[in-house]
Parts: structure tokens; C-alpha cells; sequence
């Protein structure tokens, strides 16, 4: 979704409300492998789960609000979805 409907400009204003964090679980390459495994770790011991992607949006205190395992939403979905998180979360 990065590459697609994470770009459609009422997404990316929706967005604006938020700070991005990515957190890559996947690095094939060898000067990534540790990072990858630590994170890897980090994401099953945070949201009990090791999908890819997986994607969560969380309030100030670490709660999460909001979250998306795997598959791909439409723009509707997406924007019904960040358009609910109070506006006191994301600015």
C-alpha cells in the first residue's frame, strides 16, 4: 500500500496528522539481518503479530487506536479509518 494507496493525496492529508514510524522486519541483506530479527522480535512482543505489512496507529501514550494486518484496503476504507481517530491523536 505504500506504493499505491498510501499515495492518493486525501490518504497522504489524512496523514499529515501523524508521525510515521517504520519499523522493517524483512531485510534479506546481511548487514540488515540483526536489525530485521530485533525488530522482527519487537513487533511480536508489541502487537502479537509478525504480518507483513502490518500497519497501526497508536495515541501518545503507546495505545493502540488503529490497526491493519496484511492485505490491501481500498481508499474509502483507509480514509473512513483514519477520519475516526479523534483528532485530539494526530493533531
Amino acid at each position: 500500500m505504500e506504493g499505491g494507496t498510501f499515495l492518493i493525496e486525501s490518504i497522504q492529508k489524512e496523514f499529515g496528522r501523524f508521525v510515521e514510524i517504520a519499523l522493517h522486519t524483512d531485510g534479506k541483506d546481511a548487514k540488515y539481518e540483526e536489525s530485521s530479527i530485533r525488530n522482527r522480535d519487537l513487533q511480536r512482543e508489541r502487537f502479537k503479530t509478525i504480518a507483513i505489512p502490518y500497519y497501526a496507529i497508536l495515541d501518545p501514550t503507546g495505545k493502540k487506536i488503529y490497526w491493519e494486518a496484511g492485505g490491501v484496503q481500498t481508499e474509502d476504507a483507509i480514509l473512513e479509518a483514519l477520519r475516526s481517530i479523534p483528532k485530539s491523536f494526530g493533531g
